[in-house]
């Protein structure tokens, strides 16, 4: 929930989202979205369905400040079945 500074580092936690989950309606858009287990809100950038990403097989993309925060939001999106498949991977942007 830091906010990433313009001189910082940024990495992307890119999910698939569970069989049955529809963001159509934000496609393209941030939306915040409850987690359960962190009991919290947190931003997710849904791609649009005419994108690169979207070709690439991802839905939505976590903006996170640190490899350490990546990776800590990855255990966590294994977690959220409720929303995500449990697949992820990161990058940095």
């Amino acid at each position: 929930m830091k906010k990433i500074r313009e001189d910082k580092p940024c990495y992307g936690l890119s999910v698939k989202f569970a069989p049955g989950v529809d963001f159509d309606h934000s496609d393209g858009r941030i939306i915040s979205l409850y987690l359960k287990t962190r009991k919290t809100s947190v931003p997710l950038i849904v791609v649009a369905d005419d994108s690169e990403a979207k070709r690439n097989g991802q839905d939505g993309i976590f903006a996170l400040c640190s490899e350490n925060c990546a990776n800590k939001m990855k255990e966590i999106v294994t977690k959220e079945l409720e929303f995500f498949s449990g697949e992820s991977s990161m990058v940095r942007l």
